[in-house]
């Protein structure tokens, strides 16, 4: 990445303030439904990774030295802190607490999909799939995360041989297996509002060789 601002990193940051959005919403509906015993949790976590990014321009608060480093960290504390919320909140209300939690990952998605669907015309899978890379946090652009292997109009299927949210979802105790099923909900929620004759679904599958990894698609129906 450049040391001087360009519209990625303003996209990135973008992402990260989507990410933190959702985090607050998270905090809000569990207050909405148990009251203020989420105020601690998220104190707690605030103080063990950092706080949420203020409400700035980037210009006015991004280490311009160390334009990548800065944005990384703030990834990393922004992904660790929402994971180890969400692990304090299904160790204390169980069952209930994730089925809220996917209902808050549900009303974002469906909030963002509206609003991304203003003033768009007809839509392919590739199309949609850029749009989804508007929204979701998959790591810097140098990581390369997803690799497209299929790009056909009606479907688009893209692979993930190494997850980037590993990492953080291990140091915060999460489930991972919930973390991927809140993501792949936000992801097939927000298709489905943004195009809803197109379908969001992930499996895992042998990608490489022997090795497996997760293969995405974004279909009509």
């Amino acid at each position: 990445m450049s040391r001087f601002l360009a519209p990625i990193h303003k996209w990135l940051f973008n992402k990260i303030k989507l990410h933190e959005e959702l985090e607050k919403e998270i905090v809000e509906g569990f207050r909405s439904q148990y009251g203020n015993e989420i105020d601690s949790i998220e104190r707690d976590n605030i103080k063990k990774y950092g706080d949420r990014l203020p409400d700035s321009p980037l210009e006015e608060i991004i280490d311009t030295d160390n334009i990548h480093g800065w944005l990384q960290d703030k990834i990393s504390i922004a992904e660790t802190r929402q994971a180890s919320i969400l692990a304090y909140l299904f160790k204390q209300y169980k069952d209930n607490g994730i089925l809220l939690a996917k209902s808050i990952y549900e009303n974002n998605a469906i909030k963002h999909g509206k609003l991304a669907r203003e003033g768009l015309g007809d839509t392919s899978a590739e199309d949609i799939y850029k749009i989804i890379n508007n929204y979701v946090l998959d790591g810097m652009p140098c990581d390369n995360a997803n690799s497209i292997t299929k790009a056909e109009g009606d479907l688009l299927e893209y692979k993930q041989d190494h997850c980037l949210h590993i990492k953080y979802w291990n140091e915060s105790k999460v489930d991972p297996k919930l973390m991927y099923d809140l993501r792949s909900t936000w992801i097939g929620t927000f298709v489905n509002t943004l195009n809803p004759d197109f379908k969001y679904q992930v499996s895992v599958e042998k990608i490489d060789g022997d090795r497996e990894g997760f293969l995405h698609r974004i279909y009509k129906k």
